[in-house]
């Protein structure tokens, strides 16, 4: 802890350094600032003003404000914003002068209905990191129904139908087939929505399947369901795939950075209709003391099988939102509220023996807090505070049936008389109680140094994650498992501690010229991830995670970026405590129906699953990207590498060694210890969560835009996605069951070194898109190339075992001279040789449609056509066994909706 404070200490010293270094040299002596209006006289806040010579400038406040320190001299001014037509002017600033200038800028879209269309984009890529930026009007134009759709437009995506039938994940530059690969990619990755986290490291949803063969639906272990989030009240959206800022943290693969809409006094409606899916949304806002208040409704409704009733999924979100510019506007206040109800239903289908009912009732409550105060036109304070609170409800019936076998509801270690079992009906409740709570402080400061422009920020962000739910809720006499080793017990998680993590960080964007114009953005994020015991706990590891991009303009049409940082994810509450083991030993199994003989004595022995010791896992990111403009042409090249080390794997094996003993005295009914004595033995294991997954991902992505060309203003877009993903588990593989070695005439349970597995796609997007003013009319044409999608195993040479754990749980290791082909058979594992095969699937195509059309003032109506050709290639598998025939049916379902929407205000 002393350390601990003493870094701390040592951070706040360099804050107070480089602070009292930006004021004392600062020499900037001039100042340009002004402010930026609509027609309609409004503010327009995030707009872009930068001085040509040096690449410096800054983005205007949420009242259009702009600040600029500068060195006397001759400047070019450039403003842009999406949606706006460009502005380009020219000043003449002396030493010691401020020059005040405001502009207006025209607007530069038209809307179909209330969708925006937007008449200009950038052609290469503004910031320092790699992000795709999705505005509205692209959500809209797509019919996106949650956040899960919008990510089809992201290079790299597979295309599929909008729906809400299944769970929806997220996974950013990884191809791999690797499950437990892809559960740390989705983990790892960052949502954002309106500046706060959203967190999924408090979902204790575990074990919700009775017996096997039932598809599990929730998300633990994983990154959050994107189905609970609605698309339609997103204002614009960004996916930073490259290194992120130093502000953003617990994290891996990338961030999602979602903006709701807010400050609009337009009321819409929408419906949207399919064959699986329908629609309605309601959003709208209106002025009151001159503040903002908004509002959104959604319900959402998705069929997974119009066969079977009670066998769908439905949303039901909301947003209240008050936004506030007060004190002269130097003080800017917002509040949210998010409300979002789910029902994931599957009832009772006919002909189904085992009688199985399901469901997650889920609701999630969250308020968000953003205070910004400018203390200066150079300095500004900014805090946030967050709570959610996901209500989480899941529950499964099943009839569960065992051949005369015997359970026991004994909840603690010792021996009494169990029940013999044959069949029943389990009903088990899964019952979460997910509080995550959230608290950041920015300071921010801009200055001149030695004539380059500093936007220097530091702050501490702390996280409060925890879970107090009833947990598993069931019948100990009605188990929901009963023909496995392990059985299974209600389990609480009030006594469950939370997760802290907390923060601190510090970044400088400096904006110069050394030689050729140059960004450089350079901070580190110092993370820590521990119990709730102390305040700045780290038992689950300590991060120092530097950030590096740099943004080099040899030409004027010419940029070159490159980068390198480290980010870090915490484990999750689901892997740190997941649920304890109960091994249940019939010391005494006697059943005679002759006689009437009944006794069943049963030994109970608790297993701990708790992790203290597992770490977060940690990536390393490097990225290098050129770009280029030519004429109404934009290209970017962008190679990356990603290496994930200490991800997560349910790999550690904990053995099991056990007597059975006998109890000559025993009677039913009657409990007599005396005389036991050893009559048999039993090995097994179990496994928990270490650090030993790794993971490497290498890529390359390219783009070509093009500005809108003449007829009927086309923009054509190329969008290329390489990658080649490789999952390493560097623990072992063992032996499911213990096995005899009839050399020392024991079991044993030997382990392996794994067999890993690396896969490789190259993906290509192609789309056209028209928008015709005069019709009022946006149509949009795309297609998806799978060149290749391949996925191969490594290691299958290396069949003989390295070691084995002993009936008595002792680890015995071979070395290379006992690892020979003359080995005992039991520590020989035979792959099949179709296993050496590797799949590839090559040259699949996809082509969709979509169209917007406006239909009066402030009204529309939009369809789309997916796989429109109706394209259903079948692909022959290659790892099957000899003289088996297998083929999978590629790209998704001929799909077709259609959207119809209004602004009130137009319409009436």
């Amino acid at each position: 802890m002393y350390k601990y404070l003493k870094n701390l200490r040592i951070f706040y010293q360099i804050i107070f350094m480089v602070c009292l270094c930006t004021s004392t040299f600062a020499r900037a002596t001039s100042v340009f600032k002004g402010q930026i209006f609509e027609q309609s006289k409004k503010p327009v806040s995030g707009v872009n003003i930068i001085i040509n010579e040096n690449k410096a400038g800054c983005a205007t406040d949420d009242q259009g404000r702009f600040y600029i320190e500068l060195q006397p001299g001759r400047y070019t001014i450039l403003i842009s914003h999406i949606g706006y037509k460009k502005i380009k002017d020219k000043i003449v600033i002396r030493s010691g002068e401020t020059i005040q200038k405001n502009y207006t800028m025209t607007i530069n879209y038209f809307t179909i209905g209330g969708i925006k269309v937007f008449a200009d984009k950038k052609l290469i890529p503004g910031d320092a990191e790699t992000k795709t930026t999705i505005s509205s009007g692209e959500i809209e134009h797509m019919q996106a129904s949650s956040l899960s759709d919008i990510m089809k437009l992201v290079p790299g995506q597979r295309f599929e139908n909008p729906g809400l039938q299944e769970k929806k994940q997220l996974s950013l530059r990884q191809s791999s087939t690797d499950t437990e690969a892809d559960q740390n990619s989705s983990l790892g990755t960052q949502i954002i929505i309106d500046d706060i986290p959203i967190s999924n490291n408090a979902n204790m949803q575990i074990d919700t399947k009775v017996n096997t063969g039932t598809i599990d639906r929730t998300t633990t272990n994983e990154g959050i369901d994107l189905r609970q989030i609605p698309a339609d009240n997103i204002e614009k959206m960004e996916v930073i795939r490259g290194i992120p800022s130093a502000k953003y943290g617990d994290l891996t693969s990338g961030i999602v950075k979602v903006e709701t809409k807010s400050e609009n006094l337009d009321q819409r409606f929408k419906y949207k209709y399919n064959l699986r899916n329908k629609e309605f949304n309601l959003n709208g806002g209106f002025k009151l003391f001159d503040q903002y208040w908004n509002y959104n409704f959604n319900y959402a409704n998705s069929i997974r099988d119009i066969r079977i009733d009670d066998y769908d999924y439905s949303r039901l979100a909301g947003q209240l939102s008050h936004t506030a510019h007060l004190f002269d506007n130097l003080y800017t206040l917002k509040n949210r509220i998010y409300y979002t109800r789910t029902f994931d239903e599957q009832g009772l289908r006919e002909g189904d023996l085992l009688l199985t009912e399901r469901y997650n009732r889920n609701y999630i409550i969250r308020y968000n807090h953003n205070s910004k105060y400018l203390i200066s036109p150079k300095q500004k304070l900014e805090i946030s505070y967050a709570i959610n609170y996901n209500r989480q409800n899941s529950y499964t019936k099943k009839l569960v049936t065992a051949d005369n076998t015997y359970i026991s509801d004994r909840l603690t270690e010792g021996v009494q008389e169990g029940y013999f079992f044959q069949s029943d009906t389990a009903k088990l409740w899964v019952k979460g109680r997910a509080i995550n709570q959230y608290l950041s402080m920015e300071y921010c400061n801009s200055s001149i140094l030695f004539s380059n422009q500093h936007n220097f920020r530091t702050g501490v962000t702390f996280r409060h994650e925890s879970n107090n739910g009833p947990g598993r809720v069931f019948d100990p006499l009605a188990p929901p498992t009963i023909n496995t080793a392990f059985r299974d017990r209600p389990r609480s998680y009030n006594d469950i501690p939370a997760l802290l993590i907390s923060s601190l960080y510090m970044e400088d964007k400096i904006k110069g010229r050394i030689w050729k114009k140059y960004q450089l953005n350079l901070g580190f994020r110092l993370e820590n991830y521990g119990k709730n015991t102390t305040f700045f706990s780290r038992e689950h590891g300590s991060f120092f995670n530097p950030r590096f991009n740099l943004v080099i303009y040899p030409f004027e049409n010419t940029q070159i970026r490159m980068g390198y940082g480290t980010t870090s994810k915490a484990p999750p509450l689901s892997m740190l405590y997941p649920n304890p083991l109960y091994y249940d030993v019939a010391d005494i199994n006697r059943y005679s129906e002759v006689d009437s003989l009944r006794l069943a004595v049963i030994s109970t022995h608790v297993f701990s699953r708790k992790n203290p010791s597992l770490q977060g896992s940690k990536q390393i990111k490097r990225e290098i990207s050129i770009d280029q403009k030519i004429g109404k042409f934009g290209l970017t090249l962008t190679g990356y590498l990603n290496k994930t080390e200490n991800g997560f794997s349910r790999s550690l094996v904990e053995p099991i060694f056990l007597y059975k003993y006998d109890y000559p005295n025993w009677q039913p009914g009657y409990k007599d210890t005396t005389g036991k004595y050893i009559r048999d033995s039993v090995s097994t294991s179990f496994s928990k969560y270490e650090n030993s997954r790794e993971t490497l991902s290498r890529g390359i992505e390219f783009s070509l835009r093009t500005a809108p060309l003449t007829p009927l203003a086309m923009r054509f877009r190329l969008e290329a996605a390489y990658n080649q993903t490789e999952s390493i588990d560097n623990s072992y593989d063992y032996s499911s069951t213990y096995l005899m070695d009839n050399d020392i005439n024991k079991e044993v349970l030997p382990f392996w070194n794994p067999v890993d597995v690396e896969s490789e796609n190259l993906l290509i997007n192609y789309r056209m898109e028209f928008q015709v003013r005069k019709l009022g009319a946006w149509i949009t044409l795309e297609a998806q190339q799978v060149v290749f999608d391949k996925d191969r195993y490594h290691g299958l040479a290396d069949s003989l075992a390295i070691g084995y754990i002993s009936d008595q749980g002792k680890t015995v290791s071979f070395d290379k001279q006992e690892r020979t082909p003359d080995m005992n058979s039991t520590y020989k594992r035979i792959y099949p040789d179709y296993w050496s095969k590797e799949e590839n699937k090559q040259n699949i195509w996809l082509f969709n449609l979509r169209v917007s059309k406006a239909l009066s003032r402030g009204a529309e109506v939009s369809f789309f056509v997916n796989n429109f050709f109706n394209s259903h290639p079948l692909y022959q598998r290659k790892r099957t066994s000899q003289g088996t025939v297998s083929y999978t049916r590629l790209n998704p379902d001929l799909f077709f909706g259609v959207e119809f929407s209004g602004v009130i205000n137009d319409l009436f």
